[in-house]
């Protein structure tokens, strides 16, 4: 999900099929909510077993939360190598990297899921990244009316340093023209199929996470991370359903395929 042009996949969906793509995303909050619910509680009951402190237990349920978010990527992988074996191939390929100079938004746990993968390098490494990411949201901030089309913080030799816990909106991005992308243009061709799957899982995991309550809307990725490494009261915050943990960027996920 950018704040660029959004990719315009053709045909647009009929009325029928966006009926199925609402009760698609309806059945993904639903199963994900009694699975979310269900890891908190195993956390709090594993925490409060061993004798846990109170912090403690509530930090373990926190973990949980934030844990959950790999199964929509594990999803949204599953959704993308499908549509790659059954329909268009895409013209992404290791080194291509325009996308990776778009604006780009994840949800506080996929921001909280980063973070915390970036506190497990070496501190070297670690500054390095907070450093990329003090100057892009300085650049970022110059003009906030005209973002540059800078290149993602998290973005090294035209690869993704963070490749493995990537934010939903990178998972599903694709192209079936590398030429479209290359020009910057307004439309890219997509997979229909690919994009309404993977967004009937995204919207319905965002959902799945308000239902409990968390917050789960989107934030701009290199100043949302920024913010959870700046803050270690951040996560307690937003597990305690504080909206503004990562600031006041966010704005809830749409439940419209883009089309």
């Amino acid at each position: 999900m950018t704040s660029e042009p959004s990719p315009t996949p053709s045909p647009a969906l009929t009325e029928a099929e966006h009926t199925a793509f609402l009760q698609s995303i309806a059945r993904v909050r639903s199963a994900a909510a009694r699975a979310l619910q269900a890891a908190r509680s195993t956390a709090l009951q594993r925490a409060a077993a061993t004798g846990a402190e109170a912090h403690k237990t509530i930090e373990a349920a926190a973990q949980a939360a934030v844990g959950f978010i790999t199964q929509l990527h594990r999803g949204l992988d599953s959704v993308a190598d499908h549509a790659r074996t059954t329909g268009p191939r895409p013209a992404c390929q290791t080194g291509c990297s325009h996308c990776c100079h778009l604006r780009v938004e994840a949800t506080e746990p996929e921001v909280f899921h980063i973070a915390q993968h970036l506190q497990a390098q070496p501190p070297a490494a670690l500054a390095d990244t907070i450093s990329a990411l003090l100057r892009h949201t300085t650049t970022a901030a110059l003009d906030p009316a005209n973002p540059a089309r800078q290149a993602c913080s998290f973005l090294v030799d035209d690869r993704c340093s963070i490749y493995p816990v990537r934010p939903a909106a990178c998972r599903k991005a694709h192209s079936l023209s590398a030429t479209h992308c290359a020009d910057q243009s307004t439309t890219i061709p997509q997979n229909l199929r690919l994009l309404v799957d993977a967004e009937a899982l995204m919207a319905g995991t965002a959902l799945a996470y308000r239902d409990q309550p968390l917050p789960a809307s989107a934030h701009e990725l290199n100043a949302a991370v920024l913010a959870a490494l700046a803050d270690p009261t951040a996560l307690h915050r937003w597990h305690q359903g504080d909206p503004e943990a990562l600031g006041q960027d966010a704005h809830a996920p749409s439940t419209q395929p883009h089309s």
